[in-house]
C-alpha cells in the first residue's frame, strides 16, 4: 500500500504541505506505473542475462536503460492519472501547468544533469536496487536550485542535498 510518511532517515521534520496535493488515486498510479516498468524490466533481465553470460558481457545496469525506463513510467502515468500530461516545454510531464519530472536513481537520493535549470518543477524520484527491485518512490515538490549540490567543473551532475530538501519531500513507497 503507498504510504505519505516522511523519508524514513528522518530528515524530514513535516509534511510538505503541496499546493495540489498527489490524490489517493495519482499516488497509487504512479506506484503501479513505476512496479510495472520495473516488473518488465525484471523479466528483461531473466531473458538476457543468460545470454549476456554465455558471451562473456555483462548485462546492461538499469542506470543504463534508465532514460528508457523513465519514458515507460511516464506514458503509464498518464494513462492511470488522468491530471497527467505530456510535459510542459522541456519537462517529462504536466499536472496543473507545473513541470514534473521522472528520476530513477539507484540506491537512494537524486541526481540530475549538472546543466538542469531547476524551477520549482516536482520530481518523482524512483530509487532502485538490483537492477530492478523498487525500493522507495518519493516526490520532491517545488525544487530549488539550493537543495542541489554545487554545479563542478569536473563533473556533469548534481546531487540533492536531503537535508536541506527534507521540508519538500513526500514519500508515497517504499518496499518492505
Amino acid at each position: 500500500m503507498p504510504t505519505t510518511k516522511p523519508l524514513d532517515l528522518a530528515l524530514a521534520s513535516r509534511q510538505f504541505l503541496a499546493k495540489e496535493p498527489l490524490t489517493e488515486e495519482e499516488i497509487e498510479g504512479i506506484v503501479l506505473a513505476v512496479k510495472s516498468a520495473f516488473l518488465k524490466l525484471k523479466n528483461l533481465y531473466d531473458k538476457i542475462t543468460p545470454v549476456f553470460d554465455e558471451y562473456g558481457f555483462k548485462a546492461p545496469s538499469a542506470g543504463v536503460v534508465a532514460r528508457d525506463l523513465s519514458e515507460k513510467i511516464e506514458t503509464s502515468i498518464i494513462q492511470h492519472c488522468r491530471t497527467f500530461t505530456r510535459g510542459l516545454k522541456f519537462a517529462d510531464l504536466s499536472r496543473f501547468n507545473k513541470r514534473w519530472e521522472v528520476k530513477i536513481c539507484k540506491d537512494s537520493g537524486l541526481t540530475i544533469n549538472q546543466s538542469s535549470v531547476i524551477d520549482s518543477e516536482n520530481y518523482i524520484v524512483v530509487n532502485y536496487k538490483d537492477n530492478s527491485r523498487v525500493k522507495k518512490i518519493w516526490v520532491l515538490w517545488e525544487a530549488r536550485d539550493e537543495f542541489f549540490s554545487q554545479r563542478r567543473k569536473n563533473s556533469n551532475a548534481r546531487t540533492a542535498d536531503l537535508k536541506k530538501s527534507a521540508p519538500h519531500i513526500q514519500l508515497i513507497y517504499q518496499a518492505d
